[in-house]
């Protein structure tokens, strides 16, 4: 074996310009599938986060029917037993409880319809972003004012035309009845969450106020549970189900609230897999064009070696040994450079401000720091690796077919 090995070893670099030029493509190729990943993982998990950090959460508790139809009659009361289950969860970072209503902010010259969300100021500030984008102003436990706080996104801002200080109205439908309920209120801060949508459509007050405001009582319409890891959403969930009994709440994680997101991520990374392989085809045809011009180059020697007892499938080996160096040498460059790469734009990030607005669209922010895992970086490598080996076996095959004494005469 290491006779071969050795042996490869030269016959690789008897045309030292053709090697270097197919190890150079082979190592282009995977570090443009890796800078592909990077970037991918980048899009994806800024959509992923974007969602589960500003509103959704990991997992969401509601009154029983409550996505389906979100009428403030569907609000719950506390759930003590629940709570507990979430402090002695260790799987569990953070929860907080939210009253969110339809219903209209109203200025003296226009009205626009959103969301209303009453939240626990302090207990907010751990499982969503928007305190910390609050770009304008204060957040709603730093107003120290007269008159009830809100805070409102810079698109509706810019709607309205109104700036921190000025009064808004909100009113929507009371619990336990048709009436109205109605309050004044004053914006303490203007925040931008990278998401235009989203910043035109929800306004942030206290719960304690909404709840005065509606006639709540103690009554909130959800309590958002956030992870330590995303991949346990789904399990966390069905164990809450299972302890608070059907027909009471339903709880339901980040996918199944958000499908429209969760099937995104779904599409975008199967919509890749033929990206990549462009790249992987590309190196399959430098690697069968150059070996088969090296066997061309060696038929003579090829010949010597069956005739003084080389077995055809010794012939088989060597070349296969060949692609195998080649491809190793590929796939560890390739991979060093790839990964070197996304690592330093994983710091830097990627300056999207250009086509900031489209990018609000997506649910992406301004900046993307691309990222690789251990794990899908040695996938890249190792399929490299698998298409040089597996792309050599013809030109092994056709080498092994050589009748010695054709192939001495240079015939072959």
């Amino acid at each position: 074996m290491q006779v071969l090995l050795r042996l490869a070893w030269r016959n690789l670099w008897r045309n030292p310009r053709r090697t270097a030029i197919l190890l150079c493509a082979m190592m282009v190729g995977l570090v443009g599938v890796l800078l592909s990943m990077g970037f991918t993982n980048a899009w994806l998990g800024e959509m992923k986060s974007s969602a589960v950090r500003l509103y959704a959460g990991h997992v969401k508790v509601h009154g029983q029917g409550f996505f389906e139809d979100p009428v403030i009659e569907r609000a719950m009361l506390p759930r003590p037993e629940m709570d507990e289950r979430l402090a002695e969860d260790d799987r569990v970072r953070s929860w907080a409880p939210r009253a969110v209503v339809q219903g209209m902010l109203s200025i003296a010259a226009r009205s626009r319809i959103v969301s209303i969300v009453g939240i626990d100021p302090e207990a907010e500030r751990r499982v969503s972003g928007i305190p910390d984008a609050v770009s304008e102003g204060v957040y709603l436990d730093g107003w120290e004012e007269a008159g009830q706080p809100i805070v409102i996104g810079r698109r509706l801002a810019e709607r309205l035309d109104k700036g921190v200080g000025s009064k808004v109205v909100l009113m929507s439908q009371q619990y336990g009845g048709n009436d109205l309920g109605s309050g004044a209120f004053r914006i303490a801060g203007i925040f931008e969450s990278g998401n235009g949508g989203f910043d035109e459509m929800h306004v942030y007050v206290r719960l304690a106020d909404l709840r005065s405001m509606l006639n709540l009582g103690d009554r909130v319409t959800e309590t958002v549970v956030m992870l330590h890891r995303a991949e346990d959403s789904q399990a966390v969930a069905d164990e809450l189900q299972a302890h608070a009994g059907a027909g009471e709440v339903e709880i339901l994680t980040w996918e199944q609230r958000l499908p429209l997101v969760a099937r995104t991520i779904e599409l975008s990374n199967r919509m890749m897999i033929p990206y990549y392989a462009i790249f992987y085809v590309a190196m399959a045809f430098g690697v069968v064009n150059t070996l088969l011009m090296s066997v061309a180059e060696r038929t003579h020697e090829i010949g010597v070696l069956m005739a003084i007892g080389m077995r055809r499938r010794g012939v088989v080996g060597l070349i296969l040994l060949e692609s195998l160096v080649l491809g190793t040498l590929a796939g560890v460059l390739g991979w060093v450079g790839g990964a070197a790469i996304v690592a330093a734009w994983g710091v830097r990030g990627i300056d999207l401000s250009g086509v900031a607005e489209a990018m609000e669209y997506l649910s992406v922010g301004r900046v993307l720091y691309p990222s690789l895992s251990w794990g899908s970086g040695g996938v890249a490598a190792g399929i490299t690796l698998l298409v040089a080996v597996g792309f050599s076996v013809y030109p092994a095959v056709r080498a092994a077919r050589l009748s010695p004494v054709t192939a001495i005469r240079g015939l072959g």
